[in-house]
């Protein structure tokens, strides 16, 4: 922690605590259609963007009713009215981004969540003002198991790789960091703690919760 110059973090399940969320949304809407959605469809789309989310259910099931289009509105206005207010931040997380930004570290968030729902998400908690700034899938056009995002916010921070330090909760988001040349800390997440054990052997370090690091 000493020598980190810049932090990036994931939203979902590192920021906040919203992960539960997005798959419960996800569900209540293609419930609708009879669809049920097991934990293996979840650990196909780990690092997809939502668009690529309802290729995927689509590319599956071309049995429903939907284009691309329907499909994603229909989503979208769920998670406008529901993911919003519902998410909550991580145990000790602004304290931690008070913390770091009184140590002068330079932090942005790399997401997969849409910009429109990320950033007012974070406004409403307080949190969007510790970030220079937002970078999401939709910016750089990639999956975020791919290290794409997590070099193209280093270069606008003006960080080197080396001195990066990334929060991330799932695997394809630690390897992806690593992959990148950075540090890597995991953070504990109720979704993903099946998966403890992966994210321990791939990560530079773990964490439960932020008050860890105070």
């Amino acid at each position: 922690m000493q020598n980190i110059k810049g932090a990036i973090f994931d939203m979902d399940g590192t920021l906040l605590d919203s992960m539960p969320v997005w798959k419960r949304l996800t569900q209540n809407y293609l419930k609708q259609f009879d669809l049920h959605i097991t934990d293996q469809d979840f650990a196909a789309c780990e690092g997809f963007s939502q668009p690529q989310v309802a290729d995927y259910f689509l590319a599956r099931h071309p049995e429903l009713p939907l284009t691309r289009e329907q499909m994603l509105d229909g989503m979208d206005e769920l998670i406008t009215s529901r993911y919003e207010t519902i998410a909550k931040p991580k145990p000790g997380v602004i304290e931690f981004l008070e913390r770091m930004r009184r140590k002068g570290v330079k932090m942005a968030i790399a997401t997969l969540t849409a910009r429109r729902h990320a950033e007012k998400a974070l406004l409403d908690r307080g949190m969007m003002q510790y970030f220079s700034f937002m970078l999401t899938i939709e910016d750089v056009g990639v999956p975020k198991y791919e290290p794409d995002i997590y070099l193209e916010v280093a270069r606008r921070l003006q960080v080197a790789p080396e001195d990066c330090l990334v929060f991330e909760d799932v695997p394809a988001g630690i390897l992806a960091g690593k992959r990148a040349g950075m540090t890597v800390l995991a953070v504990e997440d109720d979704f993903s703690r099946e998966l403890s054990g992966e994210k321990k052997a791939l990560a530079d370090g773990y964490i439960c919760d932020y008050s860890e690091l105070l």
